[in-house]
């Protein structure tokens, strides 16, 4: 054999490689969406009631620093900090309030009696 039917013989034998592990990648990129698809669908088919709906988000973000100017061409910068809220607007579609559709709110009371095992409690309102 001369070197031209050695040299197409590699090149193909290379470009069936790598087209094998392109057809892989892709088929296993496909089966993974496919079942991720399915697992979804099916927590959604056993949640047919909607209890309440998101009618708006909101991200506020904010940063703040304190500079430090120590001499004219040394730049500190102190205290450095952000921060983002969050604020969930929803609307409660159900007509009675029951365990279920209801909103639960906790809030933190700090008791100045340290010496009860229990002086941080939490307080659930409904």
């Amino acid at each position: 054999m001369n070197k031209k039917k050695i040299t197409l013989i590699i090149v193909y034998t290379f470009l069936i490689i790598v087209l094998f592990f392109l057809f892989n990648l892709v088929f296993n990129k496909y089966i993974s969406k496919r079942n991720f698809e399915s697992s979804i669908l099916s927590f959604a088919d056993k949640n047919q009631t909607t209890i309440f709906e998101i009618n708006k988000i909101l991200f506020f973000s904010n940063c703040d620093a304190k500079n430090k100017n120590i001499s004219a061409n040394n730049y500190t910068i102190e205290n450095l900090y952000q921060y983002t809220d969050i604020a969930l607007f929803i609307t409660n579609n159900a007509e009675e309030n029951t365990l279920e559709n209801t909103l639960k709110k906790s809030i933190n009371w700090k008791h100045k009696n340290k010496q009860n095992a229990n002086w941080w409690r939490t307080k659930t309102i409904l």
